[in-house]
């Protein structure tokens, strides 16, 4: 019981700390690999609702791959917006600058669950959000 009380109280301290830093929306967790070379793999889940809004960024990974585990979401990836849906995936090239787009289309109250994985250099921002 003492152990549960203490992961939870670290848990809400580590989450009170970085209400300042942009983050995705419906962000459920983030972790980070060591493989060969000096490269990380991340691996984010998220599960949003009505998630258009998703503000301008870029990812200075290697790519970055977005797989649809449930629901319906999009991407202008290849220069069109496409929808995916369950079981289906997206590339993301490199330093490429999305969100915050005028003219995404809107998915309505439609939920969607993703799995993220990039490969960036150990130690680097994966995600750098744009003002």
């Amino acid at each position: 019981m003492k152990i549960l009380l203490l992961l939870l109280l670290t848990s809400f301290f580590v989450s009170a700390d970085d209400h300042d830093e942009q983050s995705f929306q419906g962000l459920l967790s983030s972790e980070r690999f060591s493989i060969d070379g000096g490269m990380e793999l991340v691996i984010e889940k998220r599960s949003t609702c009505n998630a258009g809004d998703t503000p301008k960024h870029f990812h200075p990974a290697a790519g970055t791959v977005v797989y649809v585990l449930d629901g319906v979401s999009q991407s202008k990836s290849s220069g069109e917006w496409e929808q995916f849906s369950k079981g289906e995936y997206w590339f993301e090239r490199s330093d490429w600058v999305h969100g915050g787009d005028d003219d995404a289309p809107d998915l309505g109250d439609q939920c969607t669950d993703l799995l993220v994985i990039r490969v960036v250099e150990e130690g680097k921002e994966h995600t750098v959000f744009i003002e």
